[in-house]
């Protein structure tokens, strides 16, 4: 089953003692937990390697998420969502739209969700591809070279200023940043 959660805003959290035995590569972060909670601590993504992150609390206690088990985590100032079975960086936050880009693959891994193991299914698409959600909708939608001026002209058709500079080769994939941004300008 798809899920989707929204995107927590950045908030600012209360300084924690980083405990002397954690080391470097744990950073200050949030997360927050498939059943809405808020937990602040350190935090160790190995995204790309397992599809993971490892949370450690003030009080050195180590706990690892999985995409099941979280909504969202947040650390360098950056927001990471959880979506089909997979991480996704918040790149552009806007009144129309959300861009993403995939951090992990775990198509094809086995999850234990601890009441069953399951096989994970997920987008299609692999790390380092960008996707779209618009706000009328809870799909993201893969953007890719091949396909982005028909994703633009099918998700974005309300915004004829970014359909003209699309198809005058204004925008093209290269600058799928700056089009998401322009999209979530548009005043038509």
């Amino acid at each position: 089953m798809m899920m989707f959660f929204a995107v927590m805003p950045f908030m600012a959290f209360s300084q924690i003692e980083k405990p002397a035995s954690l080391p470097a590569d744990f950073v200050p972060g949030y997360l927050i937990t498939a059943t809405n909670e808020k937990l602040e601590g350190f935090i160790k993504e190995s995204l790309k390697s397992q599809g993971t992150i490892l949370f450690v609390n003030a009080k050195g206690e180590k706990k690892q998420f999985n995409s099941y088990n979280l909504q969202s985590f947040n650390i360098n100032n950056a927001t990471y969502i959880s979506y089909s079975n997979d991480f996704y960086k918040v790149i552009v936050i806007g009144n129309k739209g959300t861009l993403y880009q995939k951090v992990s693959d775990n198509s094809g891994k086995l999850i234990n969700t601890g009441a069953e193991a399951r096989v994970a299914t997920t987008t299609d698409g692999k790390t380092g591809d960008f996707y779209l959600q618009v706000k009328s909708s809870d799909d993201l939608t893969l953007i890719t070279k091949r396909n982005f001026e028909s994703v633009f002209a099918k998700v974005c058709a309300d915004c004829i200023a970014l359909q003209n500079d699309i198809k005058a080769k204004q925008i093209d994939y290269a600058q799928v940043v700056k089009a998401v941004e322009e999209y979530n300008s548009c005043i038509n």
